[in-house]
């Protein structure tokens, strides 16, 4: 049976059109929400995905036989890349190398794999695979966070689980010498730093329907100390004013003190608005310069 034209032009350009629609995300992605790690992980993926189907669209044109058509087309995308990292840059995004890397990546598979198998193909094949499987693992990694996150409420971290002290950023470690509640929590080393604590990197945001956050903290020294606590939604990314978001500040006496804050008062922080209680962002303990090293172990962070 002969196509008709209407399935040959669709044959022909229904590819490089749906590649051509897809180039302003390279540019532009404010509206894509992109709040959890796996949605930056997937448009990170996206990459690979790609240049992959650009160069299989583009297979008629290329010659792709031998080492030297490989390394022409390896160079023309990453200069390619290096170009439209320098724009992204001017449009308010982050210039990553990584993002080269998996534009190469994508390549590679679809050249390798187009090509009639050799010794040589076969080795590139191998090389674009098993990059291609590492982006696969940081995927199904971000998925697997997601979903723990996701289920984990109304325990924000109880550090019950080694993957927990990942969520964390700063000088931490999960530790089994005491908890308040299970068997594991987390000591933080705070320093003579103008700041010095611990933030959650990866939290669950929905923090609606709850009216308290609790937690314990338990202070090794004689001495009390003032810690500070700052909690605030994706909006105040926008503006990172000092107004815009929670602080509290509070104070540990020696052994485990019990924490309570009323999400009331961090809904009300900010000013001239409502904090989004169902799209928090951030999180962290943190004192302000210390005139010695110090140490806390805090655990079982949770809503009521």
């Amino acid at each position: 049976m002969t196509p008709t034209p209407l399935l040959t032009l669709l044959k022909r350009w229904f590819l490089p059109a749906i590649l051509v629609a897809c180039i302003p995300f390279f540019f532009y992605s404010a509206g894509l929400g992109l709040e959890s790690e796996l949605e930056r992980t997937l448009l990170n993926f996206g990459h690979i995905v790609f240049f992959a189907l650009a160069i299989f669209a583009l297979r008629n044109n290329l010659d792709m036989r031998t080492w030297p058509h490989w390394l022409a087309i390896s160079i023309a995308v990453f200069l390619v890349s290096i170009i439209v990292e320098y724009i992204q840059h001017n449009t308010g995004r982050t210039r990553s190398w990584e993002d080269v890397e998996r534009n190469l990546i994508g390549a590679w598979l679809a050249m390798f794999w187009l090509n009639p198998p050799s010794a040589q193909v076969w080795t590139g094949r191998l090389i674009a695979s098993g990059l291609f499987v590492s982006q696969l693992v940081m995927v199904s990694q971000a998925s697997m966070t997601e979903y723990r996150l996701h289920n984990t409420l109304p325990i924000v971290s109880d550090f019950e689980n080694d993957y927990e002290i990942d969520w964390w950023q700063g000088d931490v470690t999960r530790t089994d010498t005491r908890a308040w509640h299970g068997h594991q929590s987390m000591v933080v080393r705070l320093t003579t730093q103008t700041y010095s604590g611990a933030r959650m990197t990866r939290m669950p945001n929905d923090w609606s329907g709850y009216s308290s956050l609790n937690f314990a903290v338990y202070n090794p020294s004689l001495l009390p100390m003032p810690l500070t606590l700052r909690i605030n939604d994706k909006a105040h990314e926008r503006s990172l004013l000092y107004q815009d978001r929670f602080n509290s500040t509070f104070i540990v006496e020696y052994g485990w003190n019990l924490i309570e804050f009323s999400l009331e008062d961090v809904r009300n922080a900010p000013s001239g608005r409502d904090m989004d209680m169902s799209n928090i962002s951030h999180l962290e303990l943190f004192a302000f310069e210390l005139d010695r090293p110090r140490e806390i172990t805090v655990d079982y962070l949770r809503l009521k």
